[in-house]
């Protein structure tokens, strides 16, 4: 059987590792696959099947004009992944199959590389699935409700990686003989030069990170060091577990930090805050990379949801001074004084500016007084 493997995504970043998986499964099979990325599809007639893989809620009525179009060049279509998973009903009400969930077959097989046309110089792997959290704001229980142990994501990797991202949820809620048998498998792999890096691309949890967990990742190539502070019920875990990974000689991090949910404006200023003056602290880079909080449940297609604590104009206000900063989404400050530059003094001052009308025109001001300034500086 001819199948098209189709990554429904506008802007993947990434290779579509599931697909690379789904691929290796079906050829073991005696089929035959292509991959095809970017919402391109195979000419009509060319394969038997065309299974699409989809991401985000969000681009569910990108993904259902891809699908439209498939019905009329195969007779079957096959749609998965996370947003089929949460929100079938759209695609089911076009007529075609909805698989939910992980299919067990492709899980455990490796990812085919020869789909890709290029060879990557990274991995991407699983070390574990599911999560022993419930966030609210969370898909994981959802798309993954058991938290398990994968025993051969080695298999996963390339020959040699520069880098390896572990998509697992939480690695830090693994037993401890299931955390010392991955270290062992990393310090091996490392010493062997089969990866030069690693990262816990989705973070580790800050709640559960101790001074032996800590002690055992010490001398390990994991950069950057990931964590989140999505709430203030994290406020002093996240501080803890970023002092002992860097008195262990870490000297990169970066943390996620929600907003846009149940925080309040002043809550997420200090949770940014509380980066840069542990940065300060430590001698060594700690970057926020602000997560704004958009529904799992719904098809918010112009990402126009707003918390109960923010509004429109707090929202639009703060990624404008975001932009101005750093142009890249990340905050990121060599100093409190640059920090308070750009997001004020203190939270109260925040929540004004971000809500200022103007803001727009404040923040070109500050940032051509800033390069007015660098310039005098040479």
């Amino acid at each position: 059987m001819r199948i098209a493997l189709v990554e429904a995504m506008k802007k993947p970043t990434m290779y579509p590792v599931a697909l690379l998986k789904l691929g290796m499964w079906r050829r073991s099979l005696g089929d035959t696959c292509q991959l095809y990325r970017w919402g391109r599809l195979p000419k009509a007639g060319k394969f038997d099947e065309i299974w699409i893989s989809t991401r985000f809620t969000f681009e569910i009525p990108y993904v259902l004009g891809i699908v439209r179009d498939a019905k009329n060049r195969a007779r079957r279509v096959l749609v998965g992944g996370i947003a089929a998973t949460l929100l079938p009903a759209p695609f089911e009400r076009e007529g075609v199959e909805v698989y939910k969930g992980l299919m067990p077959e492709a899980e455990g097989c490796p990812p085919d590389y020869t789909l890709l046309d290029e060879k990557p110089d990274y991995s991407i792997s699983h070390t574990s699935r599911g999560c022993v959290r419930k966030c609210g704001f969370c898909m994981v229980p959802k798309l993954e409700p058991k938290f398990t142990h994968r025993k051969k994501w080695q298999d996963d990797l390339l020959p040699v990686s520069k880098r390896v991202y572990f998509y697992d949820n939480n690695w830090t809620a693994k037993k401890v003989r299931d955390q010392d048998e991955d270290i062992k498998k990393l310090r091996q792999l490392v010493a062997e030069g089969r990866i030069g890096e690693f990262d816990f691309n989705q973070g580790l949890d800050c709640r559960l990170m101790t001074e032996k967990l800590a002690d055992k990742l010490a001398g390990l190539p994991l950069r950057p060091v990931r964590f989140a502070f999505d709430g203030m019920y994290e406020d002093g875990y996240y501080q803890k577990a970023v002092r002992l990974m860097a008195e262990r000689g870490s000297r990169i991090f970066r943390t996620y930090v929600l907003y846009n949910f149940k925080d309040t404006p002043q809550d997420f200023y200090y949770r940014l805050r509380t980066s840069v003056e542990l940065q300060v602290e430590i001698g060594a880079p700690v970057e926020s990379f602000p997560m704004r909080y958009q529904p799992i449940m719904d098809i918010d297609r112009g990402r126009k949801y707003i918390g109960d604590h923010w509004t429109v104009a707090k929202k639009r206000g703060f990624m404008t001074v975001i932009a101005h900063q750093s142009g890249i989404g990340v905050v990121s400050s060599h100093t409190m004084e640059e920090f308070e530059y750009w997001f004020t003094e203190n939270a109260k001052q925040f929540e004004r500016l971000i809500a200022y009308p103007r803001i727009n025109e404040l923040m070109e001001k500050k940032a051509g007084a800033l390069r007015m300034k660098r310039a005098q500086a040479v």
